[in-house]
């Protein structure tokens, strides 16, 4: 999914772009007339810009508006929008440094073939982005959600000196706030609203913060409100990459967005995403049916992982018939029991951060095979009798 800024102030054109770009990139518009075009950018790191013959920016020609635009996004492919039977704008546009010309009237084919052309071309790549975390969910009713509430909080705890950010897509309301003891007002769509100045200070004093593991938590929907936590899909996919950029780790918990294209073709190729499932054979029935839709959506790039959580110790099927049904190419196996989960959220205590138990232990080994937390030597996470007694015999030996 590509990322491409609109600079224009056109209602009527950003959303011709948006219906003609969708399936193929998260565009964000920003207008200069508002002046920060550049932090947006910074914020955003659009792949390509497109811009806006027409758009207002003082009292200036259309070659010198182009050249501003040009000297702002030099390493940039630059397409420009106008008329196309003005020849002499087409002629500037050139001058000005744009590589291609679009008539603000063109079929969306030509808008997406253009822009997936330029950037093909282009071999600029902006700093790398940070990585990104999707726990589906197959089935709305299987306590999903906690997956991704245990993985952020463990990933957070054990980098404390970065960032880590937990997007909370649950409704009708963010199991998060429960799970986690914290009192959220800041939201998706306050952060929507925000976008165009986001930046990571704004998000730190704005965010509720885990204050045993550090994470920081972005809802959707706090207290099940029908219509507060509604949001344009473009606009979320904006909002997440723009977190991306801000954040060193940005955990998405899906939630029902787990079946929306928009959203399963946002992470570039490399992200991680884990599919949960549990015995029941409603979920393994859905985890089939959304891995099915994710291959897909992805073309097979970045096969999900599917997560078993044990139901019940000795009830069929087992974890590996669950993979078999499910048909994953990558499974983990989570030892807990569903009431166990349970009694975690609702005494706000995340699994995770219980390190004695088999779930936290098991979790810790997974995330670090796949690099989401440092590897701790057996020696350090020994009791410390036995760390006494391997420091004395080493000692002899010597």
């Amino acid at each position: 999914m590509h990322r491409v800024l609109l600079v224009s102030g056109d209602s009527t054109l950003a959303a011709r772009v948006k219906r003609a770009l969708e399936s193929d990139a998260t565009v964000m518009v920003a207008d200069p007339a508002a002046g920060n075009v550049v932090e947006i950018a910074e914020q955003f790191r659009p792949e390509c810009v497109l811009a806006d013959a027409e758009v207002h920016m003082g009292a200036r020609t259309a070659f010198e508006r182009l050249s501003t635009l040009r000297g702002w996004f030099s390493g940039l492919p630059l397409i420009v929008i106008g008329n196309e039977m003005g020849a002499q704008l087409i002629l500037t546009a050139m001058r000005a440094g744009a590589q291609d010309f679009i008539d603000r009237d063109a079929a969306p084919d030509d808008f997406r073939n253009a822009v997936s052309q330029r950037i093909a071309e282009s071999r600029f790549r902006g700093a790398s982005l940070s990585n990104l975390v999707m726990a589906l969910s197959p089935a709305s009713s299987d306590g999903d959600d906690d997956l991704a509430i245990n993985m952020a909080t463990m990933i957070a705890a054990a980098r404390p000196q970065e960032g880590v950010l937990l997007v909370d897509l649950g409704l009708p309301a963010s199991n998060a706030a429960i799970a986690l003891g914290l009192d959220m007002t800041f939201r998706v769509k306050d952060a929507v609203k925000e976008m165009t100045r986001l930046d990571r200070a704004l998000l730190d004093s704005a965010l509720a913060r885990c204050p045993r593991s550090g994470l920081y938590v972005l809802p959707l929907a706090l207290h099940g409100d029908a219509e507060g936590w509604v949001v344009d899909i473009h606009d979320l996919r904006a909002l997440l990459e723009i977190c991306r950029s801000l954040y060193d780790v940005v955990i998405v918990s899906c939630g029902p967005f787990s079946r929306q294209e928009e959203i399963l073709s946002l992470p570039e190729e490399g992200a991680l995403l884990f599919l949960p499932c549990n015995q029941r054979f409603t979920s393994i029935k859905a985890a089939a049916e959304l891995l099915r839709l994710v291959r897909t959506v992805r073309g097979g790039r970045d096969e999900p992982i599917l997560v078993v959580h044990e139901f019940a110790a000795g009830m069929a099927p087992n974890p590996a018939g669950i993979r078999d049904a499910v048909g994953a190419a990558r499974a983990l196996e989570l030892p807990v029991r569903w009431r166990d989960l349970a009694e975690a959220v609702n005494r706000g205590e995340p699994l995770a951060l219980a390190a004695s138990t088999p779930y936290a232990r098991e979790l810790s080994r997974h995330l670090q095979a796949l690099n989401l937390v440092p590897y701790i030597e057996d020696e350090a996470r020994a009791p410390q009798g036995l760390k006494e007694l391997t420091r004395r015999i080493r000692a002899v030996l010597s």
